[in-house]
C-alpha cells in the first residue's frame, strides 16, 4: 500500500515536472527564434542557404542548445512542476485520504524533494560532461549565425616555476584552431639555455598532435634554424582557449576546468563565482521546493490563488536576491564566495523553517 502511494505521487510529480520542463525549453527556443529570425534569414541569404536548409541548420543548433537551457531553467521547471502536482492532489481530494491512513505530510512530499535532488544531480552532471563537450560546436554555429568568426587578440599564456614557458599570440581563431604572429619563449634552469620560437602563424595538426608552424624559426643564443612544429603538444586548442581568452565563458566550463582555470587565474572573480555557483545553483532545485511546497498545502477554502501568488513572490525574491548578489560579486563589491552562497544560506534557512511548519 505504502509503495503504491509512493509510486502514485512520484508519477504525478514526474509527469508535471516533465511537462513544465518541456514547456520552458519550448518557450526559450521560441523566444530566441522570434527575436533573431530576421537576422537568421539575412545570414542564410548571404550564405546562399535555402529556407529549408536554414531551418535544418537551426534545428541542429537548438538541439545542441538544450543542455545550456536545461541548466538555466531546471530549478524553475522543478518547482512549478512539483507545485502543480501537489496542488492537483489537493484539488482532487487525493491528499487527505493519504493522511487518514497514517501517512505523514513529510512522507507524502518526499517524492517531490527527491525529484529536486535528482534534478540537482542532473544539472551537475550536465555541467561536468555534457555542456563542455558541445560548447565548441555551439560557439561555432553562433559564429556562423552572427556572420563572422570569433577572434581572441593579444593572447598571453605563462607557466612559471623552476622553468619558464610563455606564449604570446597576436590573434587566435578558436573555430579554425589557428594562431597568428606566434612567439614562444622556453627558459630552463641553466643560464643561457633560453629558446625562442617565432612564426607567422601556427595551425593545429591532429595527425601529429602539435602546432604546425608557418615560417617558423628556432632561435637560441648561438644561431637560428628553421622549425616546423611548436613543440608544445600539451597546449591543445581547448587549453589555449581556456587559459588565454580575455573573457572565459565560465558558464560553459566543467568543474574540472573551472578548478584549473582558478589556479591559473586566481584573481578572476568571475571564475570564482562560476565555480561556486556550479554548486549553489543546482541546490536551488531543493531550496525553491522548500520555499514553495508549504504554500501548495492548504486545507482552507478560497485561499488557493493567494497561496500560489505567495509562492511565486517568495521564489521571485530568491531570484532577485541571487541576481543582486551576482552583480555585486562580479563588480568586486563583495567576495565571490559570499555572493554565491548568500542566497543559498539565507533562503535555504527560510525554506527549512517554512517546510518544517507545514500543517499535517
Amino acid at each position: 500500500m505504502r509503495q503504491n502511494l509512493d509510486r502514485y505521487v512520484s508519477g504525478a510529480v514526474l509527469g508535471s515536472m516533465l511537462a513544465s520542463l518541456v514547456f520552458f525549453l519550448f518557450l526559450t527556443i521560441l523566444l530566441d527564434l522570434l527575436n533573431n529570425l530576421g537576422g537568421y534569414l539575412d545570414k542564410a541569404d548571404n550564405l546562399g542557404m535555402s529556407t529549408m536548409q536554414l531551418f535544418g541548420f537551426l534545428g541542429g543548433y537548438y538541439l545542441r542548445l538544450v543542455p545550456f537551457s536545461f541548466v538555466t531553467i531546471a530549478p524553475f521547471a522543478t518547482v512549478i512542476g512539483c507545485m502543480f502536482a501537489i496542488a492537483r492532489l489537493m484539488t482532487q481530494n487525493e491528499l487527505q485520504p493519504m493522511l487518514f491512513v497514517g501517512r505523514s505530510m513529510m512522507r507524502v512530499l518526499r517524492p517531490a524533494l527527491f525529484a529536486g535532488v535528482v534534478m540537482a544531480l542532473l544539472m551537475g552532471a550536465c555541467w561536468q560532461w555534457v555542456v563542455p563537450s558541445i560548447s565548441a560546436d555551439v560557439t561555432q554555429v553562433q559564429s556562423v549565425l552572427s556572420g563572422g568568426e570569433r577572434t581572441i587578440r593579444n593572447l598571453v599564456i605563462e607557466v612559471r616555476g623552476e622553468t619558464f614557458l610563455g606564449l604570446q599570440v597576436q590573434r587566435y581563431e578558436p573555430e579554425s584552431r589557428r594562431m597568428h604572429a606566434v612567439h614562444l619563449l622556453r627558459r630552463g634552469t641553466q643560464p643561457g639555455d633560453a629558446v625562442l620560437i617565432l612564426a607567422d602563424a601556427a595551425q593545429w595538426d591532429d595527425a601529429v598532435g602539435d602546432w604546425r608552424l608557418e615560417n617558423g624559426v628556432h632561435r637560441t643564443a648561438d644561431d637560428d634554424a628553421p622549425c616546423e612544429l611548436l613543440g608544445a603538444p600539451e597546449w591543445t586548442p581547448a587549453l589555449v582557449l581556456q587559459r588565454g581568452q580575455a573573457d572565459v565563458p565560465c558558464e560553459l566550463l566543467s568543474y574540472d576546468e573551472l578548478l584549473e582555470t582558478r589556479v591559473q587565474r586566481p584573481n578572476r572573480k568571475d571564475v570564482q563565482m562560476a565555480l561556486h555557483r556550479h554548486v549553489t545553483y543546482p541546490l536551488a532545485n531543493l531550496i525553491l521546493l522548500l520555499l514553495a511546497l508549504p504554500f501548495a498545502i492548504h486545507f482552507e477554502r478560497g485561499s488557493r490563488i493567494e497561496r500560489v501568488l505567495s509562492a511565486i513572490g517568495v521564489c521571485a525574491g530568491y531570484l532577485l536576491f541571487d541576481l543582486t548578489c551576482q552583480n555585486l560579486g562580479f563588480n568586486g563589491h563583495i567576495h565571490p564566495v559570499v555572493a554565491a552562497w548568500s542566497p543559498t544560506i539565507l533562503f535555504g534557512s527560510l525554506g527549512v523553517v517554512l517546510f518544517g511548519s507545514v500543517r499535517t
